[in-house]
């Protein structure tokens, strides 16, 4: 019994984390001011790393659903519905993988734009911005040992 009521607490629980996620996602998406700050949740200094959140939430929304569907479908399995429910659950599960590596790709190089929010997709990604900022100072840093040489000849 006490499996049977924690299976059904994380199917509940993942139900209303996935709702959420979709909420969050569409008001992301339609650039509502009452959107969740990400920032909010500390996870990051990094204020690309959170703005990279942020235009992969979709595919975070997808990956949670998708997720929560094949859990759903495994408790039901589980329960006695039968192989093709257990079949049907790996398939969402294993299908969520591919979400969330679309989630990692739109976060690091703002790719592909159509999962972008539209009013984000003109940004670049945390990578991308990461490899700018590291050529800059680059070339600064060469730049002042090219003056320094001067000076020091």
């Amino acid at each position: 019994m006490a499996d049977v009521s924690f299976g059904i607490f994380v199917i509940v629980f993942m139900v209303a984390v996935s709702a959420f996620s979709v909420r969050v996602a569409w008001l992301h998406w339609i650039d509502s001011d009452r959107a969740p700050d990400v920032a909010m949740y500390r996870y990051s200094t990094n204020p690309s790393v959170i703005e990279g959140h942020e235009r992969g939430i979709v595919a975070l929304a997808g990956w949670l659903v998708f997720m929560t569907l094949g859990l759903v479908a495994a408790g039901a399995a589980a329960a006695g519905a039968g192989p093709v429910v257990d079949v049907i659950g790996t398939c969402f599960a294993l299908g969520s993988l591919p979400l969330l590596a679309l989630h990692a790709t739109i976060a690091w190089f703002n790719r592909p734009k159509i999962l972008v929010p539209p009013h984000r997709r003109r940004e670049t990604g945390s990578v991308t911005d990461w490899l700018r900022h590291r050529r800059d100072v680059r070339a600064t840093s060469e730049e002042s040992a090219r003056r320094d040489a001067k000076g020091n000849i």
